[in-house]
């Protein structure tokens, strides 16, 4: 970048309010007029902590720059129209941090002692000053508005898609079920679904999308219809996955995945048909006994390689079970000394609360509640998200040539289809 080219730069012009036809206040003009272009290397410091800060300020006209503790750690990145140390020009003391070249980067800058020079000779430039700050911060705020607005939206997108009520789920035989989930601060991508296949037929799933805010939002958004549109035409779970994985890795610049736990129950054979993609496995329990987690195989996550495999499991899921799908941030959840909850206090937790293991609505504000009490007030860092499905009535086991079901004895009996 040449001397002659870097005052005509839109950032430039926007920052020293510069008229289509050129004007611009006389502060500005002045302030403007003293700054010089400076090259800096990738790695070089343009300030330093604790330096004097004679050198003053500089607005970013190329390349990008990390804003550094004093102990290396990254504070901030800067781009393009970032400015550096403007507060150096009127007020005294040592640079409070270090801003280091992340590339190579193009900087204007104007001293200290020759802002005060001119500052002293023309008040004006003092005020060009002021306002010149209060622009930037105006602009600051402004970004900050649109981004919350856009968390906002990202949010009412992530639960307006979510079913609340359940009631016609539990008209078919031996049913219960619920679902909820807790948002953290940020928008993240937890999201599950509850659906009729058809009269006999139920489908309901958890899954987790990466990453958070509008991307995740959306790409959520996408993972459901995708899932649902596919189990509509009555495909095995698994040929869903596999279509639903190769849809997810169309266009996905973001480099996006989802985790899925999708299951279908036909309430006339008490048959549960699943497929795990890359998921928490669920708690289970048999006929009152104690929750335990699901043994289940587990494939590869939804959106990163086309053309996966999914294997589609079965298992007998019998009036008197209960099934409990999930989201790690129920067993990733911490507390204020940065302890997790982890797998095993989700299955001690399950298994306090067994009286009311035929309650969906109660029991999962049991663990809810549980978590929170282990928390003990730390910050919620990721969603907190459960299905919970629970068959009550006494039942008949299928299959393998038994008809009864014994006190405390598992029969899962759990297939791998393919």
């Amino acid at each position: 970048m040449m001397d002659s080219e870097w005052k005509q730069l839109k950032i430039i012009k926007d920052f020293f309010q510069v008229q289509e036809d050129g004007g611009m206040p006389e502060g500005s003009r002045m302030l403007l007029e003293a700054m010089e272009l400076k090259h800096f290397a990738k790695g070089q410091d343009i300030v330093s902590e604790g330096a004097a800060p004679e050198d003053g300020m500089y607005i970013i006209l190329e390349g990008s720059a990390h804003v550094l503790a004093g102990n290396g750690a990254l504070i901030n990145e800067l781009t393009t129209g970032d400015v550096v140390g403007e507060l150096a020009l009127i007020k005294d003391g040592v640079r409070k941090a270090t801003v280091r070249a992340a590339t190579e980067a193009a900087c204007a800058n104007i001293s200290r002692t020759l802002f005060l020079e001119i500052a002293n000779a023309n008040p004006k430039v003092y005020g060009a000053l002021l306002e010149l700050l209060y622009t930037k911060t105006t602009m600051m705020v402004t970004e900050r508005e649109r981004l919350k607005s856009e968390i906002e939206i990202a949010s009412r997108i992530q639960t307006g898609f979510l079913p609340k009520s359940f009631g016609r789920f539990c008209e078919l035989p031996h049913m219960k079920i619920t679902a909820r989930m807790k948002p953290a601060k940020g928008v993240g991508g937890d999201f599950y679904d509850v659906f009729l296949i058809d009269a006999d037929r139920l489908c309901f799933l958890v899954a987790d999308v990466s990453g958070k805010g509008v991307p995740a939002a959306l790409f959520m958004t996408l993972a459901k219809t995708h899932i649902k549109n596919y189990m509509m035409l009555d495909m095995p779970v698994a040929e869903v996955a596999e279509l639903v994985n190769n849809r997810l890795n169309e266009d996905n610049e973001e480099e996006l995945f989802v985790t899925a736990f999708l299951c279908v129950l036909d309430t006339r054979t008490n048959r549960l048909t699943y497929v795990n993609a890359g998921h928490n496995k669920p708690f289970i329990s048999r006929n009152g006994a104690p929750f335990r987690m699901m043994d289940c195989k587990v494939d590869f996550v939804l959106g990163v390689m086309e053309k996966m495999a999914y294997r589609e499991q079965a298992a007998d899921f019998m009036p008197g079970d209960c099934l409990c799908l999930y989201t790690d941030g129920v067993t990733e959840a911490f507390d204020i000394d940065g302890e997790m909850f982890s797998d095993e206090g989700m299955e001690e937790a399950l298994n306090r609360h067994m009286a009311e293991a035929m309650e969906p609505e109660i029991f999962i504000e049991h663990l809810y509640d549980e978590v929170e009490r282990f928390a003990r007030g730390a910050d919620q860092s990721d969603d907190i998200t459960v299905v919970y499905v629970a068959r009550p009535g006494e039942g008949v086991c299928a299959g393998n040539d038994k008809n009864t079901r014994l006190e405390g004895e598992k029969t899962t009996w759990e297939t791998d289809c393919r």
